[in-house]
């Protein structure tokens, strides 16, 4: 089974190369970052035509769409997953879609499966336009949506920002009153190569793929700070209203699909941080 990974050089990326079942023929894409521990091609995203003529070329049975950017959400993420969309359908690969717990509103949670994309910022609106394109052009395809995606060590960028921030003593404001279930990469990765191997009519449709445990920015900034031996009472409180643009406030996933059909169990945040000895 030949399986191409996007984003091959990124978080998630990276530990899906890492942790690869026996068998499979691996194959990444990158912008301009090296990937480690697997064949890659350089190709961007957005370049529909460019990705189509790879994925003919390389004849993939199974794509897992990790690539995206935050900062360039028209390129990175609408226009990069079309392009994907358009080349599977073309080649006849499954897909399985990385989505975001941030296309939801934050106001009824928590969230199942079959909740509907209703974005607040810019960000969770190329998400949900993408989403719901690969819903509607593939319905056959994995759509997993996923929380704050966390490593312990190294840290992720996300949390090594705060590490290094404190440990330089720039001010760090963090909100208390932003859910988020975060998971660790090791544990998603795990259960993304269960749901990319599974029949395709268990495959389809919506996973949420998250942590069980729901904290707040501010209480996992806390977390990060005792983990390095750090003062946590440096890290400010705020609010998300203090925010200059909305955001959605409580994003609590429930992950009755991950529950009930994969073996893989996501560990909470905090076990992750400070595993039991």
């Amino acid at each position: 089974m030949r399986v191409l990974i996007t984003g091959g050089a990124g978080l998630l990326g990276g530990e899906l190369i890492r942790q690869a079942p026996a068998g499979i023929d691996l194959l990444a894409t990158r912008r301009s970052s090296p990937v480690m521990g697997a064949e890659s091609e350089s190709v961007e995203l957005s370049d529909a035509e460019a990705v189509k003529a790879l994925w003919m070329r390389v004849r993939p049975d199974a794509v897992i769409h990790t690539a995206y950017t935050q900062a360039q959400g028209e390129r990175d993420v609408w226009r990069a997953t079309q392009s994907v969309v358009r080349a599977c359908r073309a080649s006849g690969a499954a897909l399985v879609y990385m989505s975001t717990d941030a296309l939801l509103d934050g106001e009824s949670s928590p969230y199942a499966e079959g909740a509907e994309p209703a974005p607040v910022h810019e960000y969770g609106r190329w998400k949900a336009r993408a989403e719901l394109h690969v819903r509607a052009e593939m319905p056959d395809a994995a759509v997993v949506r996923t929380s704050l995606i966390v490593r312990a060590e190294p840290p992720d960028r996300n949390s090594a920002w705060v590490v290094d921030a404190l440990r330089r003593g720039d001010p760090v404001r963090l909100f208390t009153d932003e859910l988020r279930c975060p998971v660790a990469v090791e544990d998603l990765a795990a259960q993304l190569w269960e749901v990319a191997l599974l029949p395709p009519e268990r495959r389809a449709g919506v996973w949420h793929l998250a942590g069980p445990e729901a904290v707040s920015r501010y209480a996992l900034g806390i977390l990060l700070a005792l983990r390095h031996g750090l003062d946590p009472s440096a890290i400010t409180p705020a609010p998300s209203a203090s925010a200059p643009a909305p955001r959605p406030r409580d994003l609590r996933l429930l992950t009755a699909r991950a529950d009930h059909e994969l073996r893989t169990r996501a560990r909470p945040v905090s076990a992750v941080l400070f595993p039991p000895r």
